[in-house]
């Protein structure tokens, strides 16, 4: 029986460096994303950060239709699941979205 495919919203595959802010002590995490929708983000980390964790990172969403560049946006949320075995040395974690915003382009 296959398992029940339990997403809430559209993915789209973006592979992307980001640096992760771990709650308010502001350490620094370097990831890698896998890919991304409204509700939230796969990515993969050097170092395992806690189910539950609040994180803040800055992606570069890809442009729609009409728009030429993608837009930076602030975003921060969640750690919802962590992978229980590593893939090439780092650690996956499923970030769900609590808020974002778009930046303004400097």
């Amino acid at each position: 029986m296959s398992d029940p495919d339990r997403r809430r919203a559209q993915r789209i595959t973006l592979k992307q460096a980001v640096s992760l802010v771990v709650g308010n002590g502001g350490r620094e995490v370097p990831a890698i994303t896998e890919n991304l929708s409204s509700a939230g983000v796969l990515l993969y980390a050097d170092q395992l950060i806690q189910e539950g964790s609040e994180i803040g990172l800055i992606l570069v969403v890809p442009p729609l239709e009409m728009e030429t560049e993608g837009k930076r946006t602030w975003c921060f949320g969640k750690v919802l699941r962590v992978a229980k075995e590593l893939k090439e040395g780092k650690f996956g974690m499923a970030i769900g979205f609590q808020r974002f915003e778009v930046l303004s382009q400097a």
